[in-house]
Order: structure tokens, then C-alpha cells, then sequence
């Protein structure tokens, strides 16, 4: 009934507006018709009056909008509440009718006047039991039952939530256990069949070791299926024995009390926290060994690293050694021809410091083979120097690579 007559008023508000938006209009017009100054003087009250108008009605159709959506959102929360009393089987007329015995306004206004008698009375008391709207009570009960039935709409919808959550918990870690053992099979097969039944004559994958992995494959399953039958066999004889035990209980009048009940609730609780705590553990416990195979594996490819650098450092000492042994024997070659040298020298000088007097021919040539010798002498000597320069730094970065290895070994 208030939909009806606010949406009325829109309307007579939406004519007025209407009409009074036409004579703004035409005195718009009549006085761009009539350019007077005298005809706008008199054309000027009238428009402010217009415009006044105007205003006036636009508040009062904000206003009724805003009862209209009051009403509106009062309406649905109340169509909202009739649904679900009829839906539960008890429908809104007893609730409307011991309304509807209020006394209204008009009742309370009319309580000291005597009644009237005949028709006209019996209609004005029909008028007067007919109701537009209800009561702040009403409005408040319907509201708090309104808010109630959401509540528990909300609880229900999270306990369903809890449910599939904890479902999808449950495939994931099936799904999770199924992804390793694919992963173990396909390792295994890899391992035994790809690589191991391979054929090293011929390349070509041997029948044999194929056939003996799918008949070790089956016979795994076929344990597994033997013992999942028998754990099930076990639950069904476990579960025959609650149910006649039960049925003996219930024979013999020992059902459970509610003190028993909970009781068995209690332990229930104390139960399902225990095993919430143990999850909680496990969860723990998985993170921590996801965590330890990560660093395992960090661990492992630094070890791989470390070992390939130590093998190329073996490798580099191997070939700085051998070239300091060549160096070393460079070294004695050259020590003993000096030695052969030096006493060719010392030879030759006694020979030169003799009585003998040699000719000048001897002298010259003797001199130009000092002369020879002499620059031997020093290209050996230089020889010499770099080779003991060349086995010092050999020495020293054998000692610096001997010093990384034993580091990089701690």
C-alpha cells in the first residue's frame, strides 16, 4: 500500500513538474515574444514564483524517492520473512490477525465516543482494522528473525566451506602421495628398464629383464590388494562387532545415558584435538624435510661444484709438476754443462798462463774461442737464472694450490 501510493505521488509530482516546466516555458517564450521592459517586469514574478515552485518539488521527490526505497528494502525483508514462515509450515495470518487487533490511532482518537450502530459503523470498524504498515514491535521482531535466519545461513555456509576445504586437503595429499609413487615408477623403470635392461652389444632393450619388472610390478599389486582386502575384511568383522554390541545394549536397556553421551563428547573433543595437533605436527615435520631436501640439494650441487674444481686443480698440479721435474732436470743439465764448462776454462787458462809462448795466430783464435765461450758462459749462466726463477714459481704455486686444496677439502 505505501509502494503504491509513493509511486502515485511520483507520479502527480512528475505531472506538476511537467505542467510547471511548460508555463516556464511559455513565459519563457512570451517573454522572448514581447521584448517590453514593462511585459518582462510583469513576466519576472511569475517565473521566480515558477522556479520556486520547481525546487519545492524537486526536494519533495527526493524525499519520496527515499521513502519509496525505505519501503522498498521493508517490503522485501518482509517478503523475505513470509516466505520462510510458509515454507516452515506456519504461515503469517496469526501473526497479522493478533496485529491487526491493536488498537490503531483512529481506534485510540475514537475510544471515548460512542459507537454508532448499523452498516455505516460495521464499515468504519472494518475500515479501522485494515493497516497499511506495521509496528516498530513488529518492524524489530521480523528484523532480529531476519538477522537470525542470516546468521545462520552464514554459519551453515562455513561449516559446508570447513567440509570441502578439508576434502580438497584430503586430494591434494592423495594426489601428492599418487605424484611421488608415478615419479618412483617412472625412476625405477627408467632405472631397470631404459637404462639397465639396455644391451650393451647391441643397444636394444632385453626382453627377459622387461618381462621379470612387469611380473615383480604385479606381484607388488597383487600384495597390495590382498592386504587392502584384508584391512577391509578387518573393519567390516570390527564394525558387525560395534553394531551387536550395540544391539545387546539396546536388548538389555543399557543405552547411553546423557551423562554418558557427554562424556563420550568430551573425549571426542579431546580426541579430534589431539589429532588436529598431531596434523599440525605433521605439517611441521613435512615443511621442515621440504626445507632439508632443499638444502640437500643446494649441499649436493655445491659438492658437485667444489669436486669438479678440485679435479681440475689435481689436473693443473699434475702438469706443474711434470714441468718442474723437465725444469729441474733443465737445471742439472745445465749445472753439469757449466761444470764441464768452467773446467774447460780453467783448462785453457792454465794453458794460456803456461811457459809456452804460443803464436799470435794461437793467441788470436784462442782469444776469439774465450771470447766464444765466454758468451756461452753467459747465455748458460741466464739460462740457468730464468730456470730458477721458472722452479721458484712453480714451487710456490704448488704450495698455494696445495694450501686451496686442503681448504676447499675442510
Amino acid at each position: 500500500a505505501h509502494c503504491a501510493l509513493g509511486c502515485a505521488r511520483l507520479r502527480a509530482l512528475a505531472r506538476a513538474m511537467a505542467s510547471a516546466s511548460s508555463a516556464t516555458g511559455a513565459v519563457q517564450g512570451a517573454s522572448a515574444l514581447k521584448p517590453d521592459q514593462s511585459d518582462a517586469a510583469a513576466a519576472s514574478p511569475s517565473m521566480t514564483a515558477a522556479q520556486t515552485n520547481l525546487e519545492e518539488m524537486q526536494e519533495r521527490v527526493a524525499e519520496l524517492d527515499k521513502k519509496y526505497q525505505m519501503l522498498s528494502m521493508e517490503n522485501d525483508m518482509l517478503a523475505d520473512y513470509l516466505q520462510r514462515e510458509a515454507e516452515k509450515g506456519s504461515g503469517f495470518d496469526d501473526t497479522e490477525e493478533s496485529a491487526a487487533d491493536l488498537p490503531t490511532q483512529a481506534e485510540k482518537g475514537r475510544k471515548g465516543q460512542p459507537q454508532r450502530g448499523g452498516r455505516a459503523g460495521q464499515q468504519q470498524r472494518a475500515q479501522a482494522r485494515l493497516r497499511t504498515s506495521l509496528t516498530l514491535e513488529e518492524k524489530l521482531r521480523i528484523a532480529n528473525q531476519e538477522l537470525e535466519a542470516l546468521m545462520k545461513g552464514i554459519e551453515n555456509t562455513k561449516l559446508t566451506s570447513d567440509q570441502n576445504l578439508e576434502i580438497l586437503r584430503a586430494l591434494m595429499e592423495e594426489t601428492d602421495i599418487r605424484t611421488r609413487e608415478v615419479k618412483r615408477d617412472a625412476y625405477e623403470f627408467r632405472r631397470d628398464i631404459v637404462v639397465g635392461a639396455e644391451n650393451p652389444r647391441t643397444g636394444s632393450t632385453m626382453a627377459e629383464k622387461v618381462l621379470k619388472y612387469m611380473e615383480d610390478k604385479l606381484t607388488q599389486k597383487d600384495m597390495l590388494i590382498n592386504k587392502l582386502f584384508m584391512k577391509n575384511q578387518a573393519f567390516k568383522i570390527a564394525i558387525k562387532k560395534a553394531e551387536n554390541q550395540l544391539k545387546s545394549k539396546s536388548e538389555t536397556g543399557d543405552d547411553l545415558q546423557y551423562i554418558d553421551f557427554h562424556q563420550l563428547q568430551i573425549e571426542n573433543q579431546e580426541l579430534l584435538q589431539r589429532i588436529e595437533d598431531a596434523t599440525q605436527e605433521l605439517l611441521d615435520l613435512k615443511r621442515k624435510s621440504g626445507r632439508t631436501q632443499k638444502q640437500l640439494a643446494v649441499m649436493k650441487k655445491n659438492l658437485a661444484s667444489l669436486t669438479a674444481e678440485a679435479k681440475t686443480w689435481e689436473d693443473e698440479i699434475r702438469e706443474r709438476r711434470a714441468l718442474l721435474d723437465k725444469t729441474e732436470k733443465d737445471i742439472v743439465k745445465v749445472v753439469e754443462e757449466k761444470e764441464t764448462a768452467r773446467k774447460e776454462h780453467k783448462k785453457l787458462r792454465a794453458q794460456r798462463t803456461s811457459s809456452q809462448i804460443p803464436q799470435v795466430v794461437d793467441y788470436v783464435t784462442q782469444k776469439a774461442e774465450e771470447y766464444q765461450l765466454e758468451a756461452q758462459k753467459r747465455d748458460w749462466e741466464r739460462k740457468v737464472e730464468l730456470a730458477e726463477n721458472a722452479a721458484k714459481r712453480v714451487r710456490m704455486a704448488r704450495r698455494a694450490s696445495g694450501t686451496m686444496a686442503v681448504t676447499a677439502a675442510a
